[in-house]
């Protein structure tokens, strides 16, 4: 810090608070990796004679000016006990009140532990879904003082933004257009395609069919310091799902890269390459966390979609074939038919994950009306392979159902949920992708019929695991009372996602009836013989058994 604020202990205490809410700003409104780790508070910024910064002369960060060191002591009787609590149960000799929870080592756990100390203390119950959004000190202090302070009873859709919002960010760049000397887009057979998030699980999928269904090479744009690591961390995932067949490497080309960065977060060179090689790209990247607010998911997800674009109208024209979601659509009581056209509406589209997808969907049909040839997929709930029963352990519905089993029970809830296969989903969409030419913007991609989540959990039962259907309050306080206690149950870090009456609309809505019109796809996929599997008992044990075999959850008690 700058001596001159370091010797004024006032001065000390309101940059460190200062630097406190400014990572607290920078974790809402960027990813983790682009908050900074410094923040350094000088009283003016050096400058050179021209008036310029003088870069030269500003200090270097410091232990003590890490946003993670800053330190705020107490000021309220209430802060100081508060403070207590987190020093007992983090172990640590003193707690800045202006500190996150998060940023001193807690964790979806300790929090909860931290939430059951505070009503013990002060007999003030918790909206847990808040207790998630970067708690303080000083703001739990608040919270334990006002009933009626917003923290505390939330908003309805607090990983949201507001209509307003979504409809100012589906608003399409003019950069995004092919230019007057853009070559035409390639035609089938595509000789290099462009794959995003193929070191995801549907990705993986999605690779696969794209290498058995073409003799395309296929780019994959993946994390990666170098290109031996991209190669690896594809082929490595290709294996994890039972998917690598011989020869793959020599047709995979890993593309170090970030698609939430401008270009791609590749070299201009490695860009240039792209713009020039590639004829078709399928965008699958994104962050499918339901827990994520919006401002954090938006780089990947929607200005991901803009730098995509953005290549498909460089050098070449590229067919984009993006994989959207049926979140897309607001949730509505009762039945509703959804068909494969435009989005129009955007109340009750609600989450962080629904509402980028949504306007992402929005911003490829907008590229279409200016010469991109633009495909969206709407696909159901990916559930597990419906050949081999590979599945994600990373689903919400997955860590759901081994939350429950967990718990020994399950929550009563009238929802209807649309499990569709992961390698029909990525069939489906490759052989559209690779045929070209469809006129059809939009495809609806559901599975082969809705599934209500006490059947699922029914077909849980009937493998063998011992649930107990509650009643959804009687089932929540079971839940948070475990997770209190320091149980290990996997729904722990989706407790912002539960309330004590009812789920976050991001669950989905009780009652709620949706119908997919599927005309477009049922003509695109017409005499190729993609169909998907019922999820039926028989289906449903395929990946259960897997997990069990995978130690994801444990084997059903014998008798």
């Amino acid at each position: 810090m700058n001596r001159r604020l370091a010797n004024d202990p006032l001065a000390t205490a309101w940059a460190a608070g200062l630097r406190g809410s400014l990572r607290g700003y920078a974790r809402t409104h960027l990813p983790e990796a682009m908050v900074p780790a410094h923040f350094v508070v000088l009283p003016e910024l050096p400058k050179l004679p021209n008036g310029k910064v003088d870069r030269g002369a500003l200090p270097r960060p410091t232990a003590e000016e890490s946003t993670e060191s800053a330190y705020v002591a107490p000021r309220t009787p209430v802060e100081t006990q508060l403070a207590r609590i987190w020093q007992d149960l983090l172990g640590l000799p003193r707690v800045g009140v202006e500190t996150s929870f998060f940023d001193l080592g807690g964790d979806s756990l300790t929090v909860l532990q931290m939430a059951a100390q505070v009503r013990d203390a002060y007999g003030v119950r918790l909206d847990l879904r808040r207790m998630f959004e970067d708690p303080t000190v000083a703001r739990l202090a608040r919270m334990v003082g006002s009933e009626a302070d917003p923290y505390l009873s939330g908003a309805a859709n607090p990983r949201g933004v507001d209509d307003e919002q979504m409809v100012a960010d589906a608003v399409l760049p003019e950069d995004i257009a092919p230019g007057p000397d853009t070559l035409p887009p390639a035609t089938a057979p595509y000789r290099a395609v462009l794959l995003t998030g193929g070191t995801g699980y549907t990705g993986a999928f999605l690779l696969r069919e794209l290498l058995d269904r073409s003799t395309a090479t296929v780019h994959v744009l993946v994390r990666a310091a170098d290109r031996a690591q991209a190669d690896a961390r594809v082929l490595d995932n290709l294996t994890e799902y039972g998917l690598l067949r011989t020869g793959d490497a020599e047709r995979i080309v890993g593309v170090p890269g970030d698609t939430g960065r401008p270009y791609l977060g590749t070299t201009r060179r490695a860009y240039r390459e792209l713009a020039g090689t590639v004829e078709m790209i399928v965008h699958n990247a994104a962050i499918s966390s339901w827990i994520v607010p919006y401002p954090k998911i938006k780089p990947v997800n929607v200005f991901g979609a803009l730098e995509v674009l953005r290549l498909a109208c460089d050098t070449r024209t590229k067919p984009v074939h993006f994989v959207s979601t049926i979140g897309v659509y607001p949730g509505d009581q009762g039945e509703r038919r959804w068909d494969e056209e435009r989005l129009t509406e955007t109340q009750d589209v609600v989450g962080g994950y629904r509402q980028s997808k949504w306007v992402a969907d929005t911003l490829m049909l907008q590229a279409r009306e200016r010469g991109v040839p633009t495909h969206v997929y709407r696909l159901g709930a990916v559930a597990g392979s419906q050949t081999t029963g590979a599945c994600s352990t990373d689903t919400f519905i997955n860590h759901l159902l081994k939350g429950c089993i967990q718990l020994g029970a399950y929550l009563d809830y009238d929802l209807l949920i649309d499990l569709v296969p992961v390698d029909y989903c990525a069939a489906a969409v490759a052989q559209i992708a690779l045929a070209g030419g469809h006129r059809e913007a939009v495809f609806n991609v559901p599975g082969a019929g809705s599934t209500g989540m006490n059947d699922i959990f029914q077909l849980v039962v009937d493998h063998g695991y011992p649930l107990r259907k509650l009643a959804y309050q009687d089932w929540y306080r079971e839940l948070v009372a475990a997770v209190e206690r320091g149980e290990d149950n996997e729904l722990a870090v989706y407790l912002p996602l539960f309330g004590e009456d009812r789920p976050a609309d991001e669950v989905g809505y009780p009652g709620s009836r949706p119908v997919f019109g599927t005309a477009h796809l049922e003509e695109a996929l017409t005499g190729t013989g993609i169909t998907p599997r019922r999820v039926d008992r028989d289906l449903f044990a395929l990946y259960l058994d897997y997990f069990v075999s995978t130690g994801f959850l444990p084997a059903p008690p014998q008798g």
